[in-house]
């Protein structure tokens, strides 16, 4: 299975789709111009996979594409993970992510960092 490289850093800003087919498969609505995937392998893009859609077929053709092969009675491609849910708590003043560990959801620091509006991370330029 290959995984394209992503930053630890900012793996919670990126989808990963895997195909679920057993032979070598064209999908063409993957980000930038089609990609074929080996049986297993998993492609990761930046952002919302589902934002790629509407920006690179704006007749929604993508769109339709991937819902078919996410959706067919025995599915092409399987949705691995989106980017995380971003929530600023103003109680706390603070923003975590919601992260599945184990079967249970629970809240995280962002991949990118932990951030609290009360704390000076403001820097020079």
């Amino acid at each position: 299975m290959t995984i394209n490289a992503v930053n630890a850093a900012t793996d919670c800003l990126y989808s990963t789709v895997r195909n679920l087919r057993d032979k070598n498969t064209y999908f063409g609505f993957l980000p930038q111009h089609g990609k074929r995937l080996a049986p297993g392998e998993e492609v990761t893009v930046w952002g919302d996979i589902q934002h790629h859609m509407t920006k690179l077929t704006p007749n929604e053709r993508g769109r339709r594409s991937l819902e078919n092969a996410l959706t067919n009675a025995n599915p092409d491609i399987a949705l691995v993970k989106t980017p995380a849910v971003h929530l600023f708590d103003t109680t706390l003043n603070e923003t975590k992510i919601i992260t599945l560990t184990a079967g249970a959801m629970v809240l995280a620091d962002p991949c990118w960092g932990d951030y609290s509006s009360s704390s000076e991370q403001i820097q020079a330029a």
